[in-house]
C-alpha cells in the first residue's frame, strides 16, 4: 500500500478548496453569473494562501442549461448569463500548495432569490443531494487499500442506476488520483485493475442526473487510507 506524501500539505490544499466552497455563497445571488463565481473563487484561493491551482483553471463553475456538462480542460470557459431567482450552481475547485493538489465539488441552490438545501429547492434536488450522501457513505464503507478502480466503479454505477440516475462524467468515471500533473490521474472507471492503495489520495465525485433531467449535481471530497482505513482528507 503506497504512504501518503506530504500529508499535512495535502490536507491544507483541501482545506482552502472546502473554505472557497462555503465562503462562495455570499456570491450566489440573483444577477451573478459563473464567470463572476469563478473569479471571485481564484480570489478566495490565493487569499487563503493558495500557490496556484490544478490544471487549466481554478473552478468549473456550471449553471442552469450547463448543469449536465461535463468538462475539465481548456474547453471551459465562464458564461455570463445571469442567474434568475430560481437557480442550480455546482462548483468544483482546485487549488494548489505547491505540487500538492486539493479537489473539492458542491451544488448550490437559489429560490426566489435566496440560498436554500436542496431540500427547500425541490423533490429532485432533493433526492439527487441524498443519493450523492447515500453513494460517499457507501464508498467509505466498501473501499479497502485491495478494491480494484474498476470494482469500486462498478459498485458505485450499479448503486447509480439502481435509483434511477445516471453519471454524466465525460471519461466516465467517479474519480481519479491526485497527481502532480493531471495527465496523469488514474482514472476510476470500469477498465481500471490498479488498487486504490497503490495510489497516495484519490477523489470520489459523482456527477449524477435523472436521465433528461436538468438538475445535475456534485459532490467531491478527497480521500487516502491511514493503516488500511480510509480517511477524508
Amino acid at each position: 500500500m503506497t504512504v501518503p506524501t506530504k500529508l499535512e500539505t495535502f490536507k491544507a490544499a483541501q482545506d482552502i478548496a472546502r473554505s472557497v466552497l462555503a465562503e462562495i455563497t455570499r456570491y450566489i445571488v440573483p444577477g451573478a453569473t459563473e464567470a463572476l463565481l469563478h473569479q471571485e473563487c481564484h480570489r478566495l484561493m490565493l487569499a487563503h494562501g493558495a500557490s496556484g491551482y490544478w490544471g487549466n483553471t481554478p473552478a468549473f463553475v456550471l449553471a442552469g442549461d450547463r448543469l449536465r456538462d461535463s468538462v475539465f480542460d481548456h474547453r471551459y470557459k465562464p458564461a455570463e448569463i445571469p442567474f434568475g431567482e430560481d437557480e442550480m450552481i455546482t462548483i468544483d475547485v482546485g487549488p494548489r500548495i505547491g505540487d500538492c493538489l486539493g479537489d473539492c465539488a458542491r451544488s448550490y441552490f437559489l429560490k426566489r432569490g435566496k440560498l436554500v438545501t436542496a431540500e427547500q429547492a425541490g423533490e429532485e434536488q432533493a433526492a439527487g443531494m441524498a443519493l450523492e450522501a447515500m453513494l460517499h457513505a457507501a464508498f467509505v464503507k466498501r473501499v479497502t487499500p485491495t478494491t480494484t478502480f474498476a470494482e469500486i466503479y462498478r459498485e458505485m454505477n450499479a448503486l447509480v442506476q439502481d435509483a434511477g440516475f445516471e453519471n454524466l462524467d465525460l471519461l466516465d468515471n467517479y474519480g481519479h488520483s491526485l497527481e502532480k500533473e493531471p495527465a496523469d490521474f488514474i482514472l476510476m472507471d470500469g477498465k481500471n485493475d490498479r488498487t486504490l492503495g497503490s495510489v497516495s489520495y484519490f477523489t470520489f465525485e459523482p456527477h449524477i442526473a435523472r436521465p433528461g433531467s436538468r438538475y445535475a449535481v456534485k459532490l467531491e471530497e478527497v480521500y487516502y487510507f491511514d493503516d488500511g482505513a480510509v480517511r477524508m482528507l
